[in-house]
């Protein structure tokens, strides 16, 4: 075997790890149903690290503001403002109603692997927020390989009253997972393996 022929796989797997991660949009039903202000609920990422870039949301027609609370756990046992942090105030946010979601963007943010991250939207103004009533705080209600999004508590103000349990409506964007430590490790060492060829074959070729 021609040492271009065993450095070909090595060669694929380095593009496939150098790749730039390409984002997912993971959409729960809008059934709608039900709104207020506000919803809270759970992110629980899957086996490998990922990061959360953006989301969209079911309004009532109009613009709106809406803020984006972010916190390092489960909502559940956790609906006053301690421990939250706000990550974004998105304004011009154009609702379209019932069974309709609008895109919008807020500061990144990074789930490890296995983790639970608590979200919280909440316009500014009314309550124009559409979810669904759900079956079981926790129950999962849309999933892939990587996150799923879980019921959680509809919201009347900033920490007002709670209703539960209720089911997002609208979407969450992430990267699509970067290689686990493992792979890179395995990179690093096919690496090395291209600079061993390379200097027994100058090696060779200078005997």
């Amino acid at each position: 075997m021609s040492i271009t022929s065993r450095l070909l796989p090595l060669a694929a797997l380095v593009a496939t790890l150098a790749a730039p991660a390409t984002a997912v949009t993971l959409t729960t039903p809008l059934t709608s149903g039900n709104g207020q202000a506000g919803i809270m609920f759970d992110l629980v990422a899957g086996p490998r690290a990922l990061v959360i870039t953006g989301a969209a949301i079911s309004l009532d027609a109009g613009t709106h503001t809406i803020e984006v609370r972010t916190r390092p756990s489960t909502v559940v046992g956790n609906l006053t403002a301690t421990g939250w942090t706000l990550i974004g105030t998105v304004t011009g946010v154009v609702g379209g109603g019932n069974g309709t979601q609008t895109f919008f963007d807020f500061t990144d943010f990074a789930m490890a692997a296995g983790s639970t991250t608590g979200i919280y939207f909440r316009a500014t103004a009314g309550t124009p927020v559409n979810y669904t009533n759900g079956t079981l705080v926790g129950a999962v209600i849309a999933s892939d390989a990587n996150l799923s999004i879980r019921s959680g508590f509809g919201r009347a103000g900033t920490f007002g009253a709670n209703f539960s349990p209720r089911n997002f409506n609208g979407s969450i964007q992430y990267l699509d997972p970067v290689p686990e430590p493992a792979n890179w490790a395995l990179l690093i060492a096919g690496f090395g393996l291209i600079g061993a060829v390379a200097r027994r074959r100058r090696s060779a070729v200078s005997a």
